[in-house]
């Protein structure tokens, strides 16, 4: 649930506002006093308002009926596992599947899911998710786009942003 800032007068001054959540998607984006510190801050400013990729990204996103995000904070527990696992389970059970991996510093689906070594198709209607041979889930994963299958890609803030975005708006 995102809260939008307030634009309730403030000890700064008439129309400061005083932010209780991200105010990314507002004018105030990479303005409002809860900024300060954000590591994704100038990104925000840049943009100065609603992401104008948001639509894309939600189209896509109404065209997947159940989603399911496996994550954690701590690297090793087995997500990679745990995701590949359900994916191949509900394969079984005749669902449609599909596994984003959004790991960048390590992706271990495409070995996991067979997938290793075949390169992502780039159309005009965005990338090809792979088909792998479990249960025939589609894969998509930055790992099918390194150039080395036991590469990582080492990106932070702004830049890691917009490879997961571009996952979900593009895939």
């Amino acid at each position: 649930q995102k809260v939008l800032p307030s634009m309730e007068p403030s000890e700064e001054g008439e129309g400061a506002a005083s932010a209780v959540g991200c105010p990314s998607e507002t004018a105030m984006a990479g303005r409002a006093d809860v900024c300060q510190g954000c590591p994704g801050r100038e990104l925000c400013l840049r943009q100065g308002g609603p992401d104008p990729d948001q639509k894309f990204i939600d189209i896509r996103m109404k065209a997947i009926k159940r989603k399911i995000i496996v994550l954690s904070g701590k690297g090793g527990v087995g997500k990679s596992s745990l995701a590949v696992c359900l994916g191949m389970a509900l394969a079984e059970l005749s669902a449609k599947v599909g596994i984003a991996d959004l790991d960048i510093c390590g992706p271990s689906v495409p070995k996991l899911m067979a997938v290793e070594g075949m390169g992502v198709v780039n159309s005009q209607y965005g990338w090809t998710p792979l088909n792998s041979p479990h249960g025939g889930i589609k894969v998509m994963s930055v790992g099918s786009l390194l150039q080395e299958a036991d590469g990582a890609v080492v990106w932070r803030g702004p830049r890691k942003t917009a490879l997961i975005k571009r996952f979900v708006k593009d895939t």
